[in-house]
Parts: C-alpha cells; structure tokens; sequence
C-alpha cells in the first residue's frame, strides 16, 4: 500500500515507529540541520549491533568480522524492521517538532510503501 500523502504528521510517526520507512526514508523527511544528529544517533545504534554480532564470537565471514572497530552491515541487515524501529524511535521527536520537517515531507513520503 502506498502511503497517503494526506497523512498527518502523527500518523507518519506511528507508521515509522512500526518500522516501515528506512534510515534513508527518515532522515528525507527532516531539514539538513535535523539530519546530523539523527544520522548521528543512528550512528550509536549501528554501533551497539556490530559490537553485539561481535560479542556472540560468531563472524559473518570465515575470516572474521569484516568491519573491525568499525560498524558492520550484516547484523544491521539481520535485524530488519528492529533496526527501522530502533532509528525511528531517535526520529520521531525530531519529526514531532514542525521545525525540523523538510517542507516536502508529505511528497517524500507518497513514494514509500508500507507493507
């Protein structure tokens, strides 16, 4: 289904805290200056699953972890709609504030579906 662009504001946030829209999707929907510390939050959270794929002592590849002391993008992959919840959540306050809404958030968001 492809999301209204009649939807309030509200509504965008609740569809994004179910994890439907993508890190991309998200911070496109923000002004520049909202971006940096969402991406900036996203950030630590990517953080927080490369150390804990690192921590189960179970490497993605056979020659270890691929991104070492750097973040890695198969436990963010394998995490899925975990890892949209987890960045919406840091997203949703900065959306919530009019201010930091890119002025074409409703276009931008009619082009992503919602499964």
């Amino acid at each position: 289904m492809t999301v209204p662009a009649l939807m309030t504001p509200q509504q965008v946030i609740e569809h994004a805290l179910e994890g439907h829209f993508p890190k991309p999707a998200l911070a496109g929907l923000l002004t520049a200056r909202a971006r940096r510390p969402f991406y900036d939050a996203c950030g630590v959270i990517e953080m927080k699953y490369t150390e804990a794929c690192r921590a189960n002592g179970n490497p993605c590849l056979a020659s270890g972890c691929s991104a070492e002391g750097e973040r890695c993008l198969q436990p963010i992959l394998a995490a899925g709609r975990d890892y949209d919840k987890a960045c919406a959540a840091v997203w949703a306050p900065l959306f919530a504030d009019g201010a930091n809404r890119d002025p074409g958030w409703s276009v931008t968001v009619s082009e992503y579906d919602v499964d």
